[in-house]
């Protein structure tokens, strides 16, 4: 509908002899960002009155099809107005303004991205005559990660838990010292990108969850230092296999020494 109007209005303009130029708005249809690190949302503009307009422009960006209102700021397009209304909406100071509106760069930064901030963003411009939007979808991706693996008590007893986080939503396996365990089930948790998965707990088994996805890898395994209980193990053994030896041979030696002083006494009488 917007760009009929601006259609007309260019239309009129051209039959009157006017220069209107009109509304350009330019924003990535899709913006894909890490978890943890840091994006510009960018939209850049012109208005039909570029060169002349001297009024008020006000700067928007809403977030989830415009139910939340982010940021806005109201300033004059003059070179040397100092009165700008900028304000914030939302407690957050991972929200910033970068660039100039005088100069038509309104982008949005974000700062240690989360998986609350991918959504659908709204950048508006308005003008004391007309206003104009244009909408971008972010995305925020991750690698597969394992957020902890630990023993926990449920319903059907001990179990061995394993959350792990990842967008793309990452896969999950287990395995075992007694070998893969197949058919486990597996909770999801669309909205943070998180995968639940529990096994039961045997004294006897080391488990080892794996997850993985398009970005990454990782696995951890429970409990988590049995490769130093088992090395402690071996070494144990090995020393006490050693003392043993030592210990033998330590016998066979005074028994031998006995024999030969009983031979040797023998002998003098």
């Amino acid at each position: 509908m917007q760009d009929y109007v601006f259609g007309l209005l260019s239309f009129i303009c051209s039959l009157k002899g006017l220069s209107c130029s009109p509304w350009t708005m330019k924003v990535q249809d899709q913006v894909n960002g890490t978890l943890g690190q840091n994006v510009i949302l960018p939209c850049i503009f012109t208005h039909p009155k570029q060169n002349t307009y001297t009024g008020d422009i006000t700067v928007k960006w809403m977030q989830r099809n415009k139910q939340e209102l982010i940021f806005e700021c109201i300033l004059h397009n003059k070179t040397n107005a100092q009165n700008n209304n900028c304000n914030f909406l939302i407690s957050s100071e991972r929200f910033s303004l970068k660039g100039n509106p005088r100069k038509g760069d309104i982008s949005l930064g974000i700062n240690h991205l989360q998986f609350t901030d991918a959504s659908q963003y709204t950048c508006r411009v308005e003008l004391d005559y007309w206003k104009f939007e244009k909408h971008t979808t972010f995305n925020v991706n991750a690698p597969a990660q394992i957020l902890s693996l630990s023993m926990d008590l449920e319903v059907l007893g001990m179990m061995v838990k394993c959350i792990a986080q990842g967008n793309p939503l990452p896969e999950l396996k287990w395995t075992s010292s007694s070998g893969p365990l197949e058919n486990v089930p597996i909770k999801t948790d669309h909205t943070n990108f998180i995968v639940i998965s529990s096994v039961p707990h045997s004294e006897q088994d080391v488990y080892t969850c794996q997850t993985v996805n398009s970005l990454g890898q990782d696995q951890k395994t429970f409990p988590p230092n049995h490769s130093n209980c088992f090395g402690l193990k071996v070494t144990t053994g090995i020393l006490g296999c050693l003392l043993l030896l030592g210990l033998v041979a330590f016998i066979l030696d005074a028994l031998k020494r006995s024999k030969c002083l009983i031979i040797f006494c023998a002998f003098l009488n």
